[in-house]
């Protein structure tokens, strides 16, 4: 076992034995630590070429507040996730990936979470490796009556060799207060649901995989700049396997004792 491992376990021991928070915001606090430091579980699919293509976890921008090579503040920001298939490919044609719940937190410096960003996503099915930004109708359905959000399908059918990438729908960004600000945390929930009830259930051939991030952006109508000063990354989470039962997906900025001590979490 590696010794990062080790201390990873070391970490879950301390907040399963010793913290003083309750259950729920134990589990989460140790699902977040979880996304930022364990391996991801698969590579994604079409990403053979690219460094994040292996879906580890990754804090790209730091410290926060952020600025570009301007010396220009990041003044918003804005979540985003990306579900891929596994690069060993998958199989399932009938199942469905559902979204709910995307949300964004800012750690201020008065030690208090707050919430700038939720509900349903919205977003597009881009090329799986992102290539001249192109994209094309992700097909997204509305789950309103089943369980809440939105449901899409990648890598299979007419999206093959493209993934999912979305952000919350409304707000699209926010403004930030730089004078303020110490950390991000962003998270969905995802699973895993059949297309056509009146056909066969592959959800256990369905290799789907869900990632969480946020990106700075210099205001919240800047469009995009080809030198990379309109926007950056913040960092972003594992990827890891989406099944049937409903999971959180997340990304935080802080260390993970940090998170223990102050998990972003609904109590």
């Amino acid at each position: 076992m590696k010794i990062t491992n080790i201390s990873i376990l070391i970490q879950i021991l301390i907040l399963t034995l010793f913290s003083p928070l309750n259950l729920v915001s134990q589990n989460c606090a140790k699902n977040i630590i979880n996304d930022m430091q364990l391996p991801a579980d698969s590579p994604l699919h079409g990403t053979d070429t690219l460094s994040w293509g292996m879906g580890n976890s990754v804090i790209e921008n730091l410290p926060i507040p952020a600025k570009n090579k301007k010396g220009e503040f990041y003044k918003a920001i804005t979540n985003w996730g990306q579900v891929y298939i596994s690069r060993a490919g998958s199989s399932a044609t009938n199942t469905r990936c559902q979204i709910k719940n995307v949300v964004t937190k800012i750690l201020q410096k008065d030690g208090k979470w707050i919430t700038v960003q939720f509900g349903s996503p919205t977003g597009a099915a881009f090329r799986e490796d992102f290539a001249n930004n192109y994209s094309i109708d992700a097909g997204i359905k509305d789950e309103t009556n089943n369980g809440g959000g939105i449901s899409i399908k990648v890598g299979v059918c007419k999206w093959k060799g493209y993934n999912f990438h979305f952000w919350t729908a409304e707000p699209a960004r926010v403004d930030i207060d730089v004078t303020k600000i110490v950390a991000v945390y962003t998270s969905c929930q995802a699973r895993l649901i059949i297309e056509d009830p009146n056909k066969q259930d592959d959800r256990a051939q369905c290799k789907n995989l869900m990632q969480m991030g946020a990106d700075w952006w210099l205001n919240k109508t800047t469009g995009w700049k080809s030198d990379w000063t309109a926007n950056s990354g913040i960092a972003g989470g594992r990827s890891r396997w989406i099944k049937n039962e409903w999971q959180t997906y997340s990304m935080c900025t802080l260390k993970p004792e940090q998170i223990i001590a102050n998990p972003p979490c609904e109590n």
